[in-house]
């Protein structure tokens, strides 16, 4: 069996690393929110309003197609299985309408949390207000 090359012993501890540049380049104001846990897996999740409209529109589209059919196909022999297509196609038709209400109500649920996330936006009790640019050495509280 033949040996595997070396990569060599590795850094040496003697040597010195060579120097990085860091730039740092500020900006002009950073605003600092505190927020809950609900508030932030509010945000990041966007609420269930995403998923309401998507199980909305997907009954809907079930609801379509079993209409399609019952139009489109013979006549049944079977009064069971003309009842399920007729209850199915009913059942989905009010559960998508059902969804897509719920969505309308939920859909701003994201954007009404940041809404009330920055009107909480006041100075705590007994903290300045320190406003200036950085190196500015009249700073007023």
């Amino acid at each position: 069996m033949e040996s595997q090359p070396s990569l060599g012993p590795g850094p040496l501890q003697s040597q010195a690393m060579p120097a990085v540049e860091i730039r740092y380049i500020g900006i002009s104001q950073l605003t600092l929110y505190i927020i809950s846990e609900d508030e932030l897996r509010m945000i990041e999740s966007g609420g269930p309003s995403a998923t309401l409209l998507n199980l909305g529109i997907g009954f809907f589209f079930m609801a379509g197609g079993l209409l399609g059919s019952l139009l489109l196909s013979d006549t049944s022999k079977s009064i069971y299985k003309f009842s399920v297509f007729v209850i199915l196609l009913v059942c989905s038709f009010i559960a998508g309408a059902v969804l897509l209400i719920l969505w309308l109500r939920f859909r701003k649920d994201a954007s009404e949390t940041i809404k009330r996330i920055r009107k909480r936006a006041v100075s705590s009790a007994g903290a300045a207000v320190v406003e200036g640019t950085v190196g500015d050495s009249s700073v007023a509280p």
